[in-house]
Order: C-alpha cells, then structure tokens, then sequence
C-alpha cells in the first residue's frame, strides 16, 4: 500500500449564495481527507452532499471560502494538467475524431505531432479501441465514447485523475465491464485517482479506501477501508462475504446514524436485502 500523501484536503469550507436571498447555503464544512499516491479512493455520499462542489475544487475551478488542498505539498492555484478529470457525460468534442480527442491535452502541451501520434496510439490500444480511431463520437456507443474519455484524461499523463460517476449514464452490463477496464488501467498505469459514485457497490469494488460524506453540509463521515486482494475484478469480488460486510458498513454510515468502529475482527453480519437490493444511495 503507497504511504505518501499526494493529495491533502484539509478542513475545506464551500458555501453558495442562495439565489433572490441574502442567505448562504453551506455545501461542504470542515471538509478533510489525505489521499495516497497511487491509491484508489471512492467517495460516496447522498445527494447534495456537495461531491462534485469538492470535485471543482480538486480541478481548480472553484476556490473552498476556507481551508486548503494540496498535491504533493503544494496549494491548489487552478485548473493544471496534473489533474485529468473524466466526466458522466463524456465532454467529448463531437467535431474531433477518436485519435484526436485522445491527442488534445497532448496539442495543449505542444508536444510534437509524431509523438502526439504514439501517445494516441498507446492509449486507443489501453483502452481497447483498436480500429476507431477515425470514427467520431457519434457514432460510437456510450462505453467507447467514456473509454475515450478515460483515454483522453491519462494521454497527457496527468499525476491524478478525478472521475466524477463516469460510468453512471451506461447500462448495467456496460458498467461492470468498464469498471473492470478500469482497474485494468489503473494497474497497469498506477495513477492516483479520486472516484465519485452514488453506488455503494461500485465504491467498495473498485477502491482500496471509500470516504463516506455526510449529508449536506459535506463532511467526512468515517473512511472504510476496503480490505479485498488486488489485482481486483469487481465482477470477481460482489459476490464474496468481505465485499457484502464492507457493503454493508458503508450503508449503514449513509444511514446518519452514529456507529461504534468496526473492529477488524468483528463477526459477519446479515447484509439481506439492503446490500442486494438497496446499493444504489
């Protein structure tokens, strides 16, 4: 497990003027968390429970009214290409081929056509779309287009990757299958990422901690760590007893109610219909 810290959220606040009000809505407060370098970490919460507000920040789009966060000690100052962001909806430029939607961040960074051109070719084949480097977003499906999402943000070779419920707007099966690629990527990759996620299960099968937010305002409600063996599969690990106790502790945080830790020899405990039925909050 990587021990140094790449990302320090330390006690951010977030607040927003509620429109035709002189009132302020608090969306996130004394917000903290430490991310590890190469780590894979989830974060999962209610709705409005300021996610993608903390999101913005890590990109450098917004600015916290208090606190700080730093990647690799330094303060956040705005948006850098030492951050990729994958998005749900894609935001891919539909007038752009594959391979150049791939190429983009590398144009930015002016690095020279025939070495933009290896880069492209090295992440169409990471991400499994040989022979569409030429078709554009349109017509590809809503699983290729997110797999050249993905590809697109790690072209430039970003230090961290956020991923904000990239995988929500696909079906079911889609989704397995590319949380799997995911992981493959990841693997294979080691970046340091940040995945959002209403979906419980998706947060404990892809991530080695889940950081629980509390309802609005956001704070850190308690971080789980997900004690399953890597390399990991997630359509490998759903169905096995450590995956459904994880699960199930991560449910109940998301309950708002006040719970003793876990010890980590505690027994089974009867998941039922709330983990095979309810893991979607």
């Amino acid at each position: 497990m990587p021990n140094a810290p790449k990302i320090e959220i330390r006690g951010i606040d977030r607040k927003f003027r509620k429109r035709g009000t002189n009132e302020d809505f608090c969306a996130l407060s004394g917000f903290s968390l430490t991310v590890r370098e190469g780590e894979f970490a989830a974060v999962v919460g209610p709705s409005g429970c300021g996610k993608s507000t903390l999101l913005d920040i890590l990109v450098g789009l917004a600015k916290a009214d208090g606190g700080e966060v730093l990647i690799d000690g330094k303060p956040i100052r705005g948006p850098s290409l030492d951050r990729g962001i994958v998005l749900q909806g894609y935001a891919l430029f539909p007038w752009r081929s594959v391979r150049k939607n791939i190429e983009f961040g590398l144009e930015i960074k002016r690095v020279p056509k025939k070495e933009r051109g290896a880069a492209s070719d090295r992440f169409i084949r990471l991400v499994g779309l040989e022979g569409f480097e030429n078709h554009y977003p349109y017509e590809l499906s809503g699983g290729m287009q997110q797999r050249v999402a993905i590809a697109r943000a790690l072209a430039y070779d970003p230090e961290v990757l956020l991923m904000d419920e990239p995988f929500a707007a696909v079906d079911a099966q889609t989704r397995e299958t590319m949380q799997d690629e995911l992981l493959s990527i990841w693997e294979k990759t080691g970046k340091t990422v940040i995945f959002v996620t209403h979906s419980i299960e998706e947060a404990v099968g892809l991530a080695d901690r889940v950081a629980v937010v509390s309802k609005s305002p956001g704070r850190i409600k308690e971080v789980v760590d997900v004690n399953l063996p890597r390399p990991r599969r997630v359509s490998q690990v759903r169905n096995t007893t450590d995956f459904s106790i994880i699960t199930h502790r991560v449910w109940e945080l998301l309950q708002d109610k006040e719970l003793a830790p876990r010890n980590a020899g505690a027994p089974a405990v009867d998941v039922g219909e709330k983990i095979l039925d309810g893991a979607v909050i």
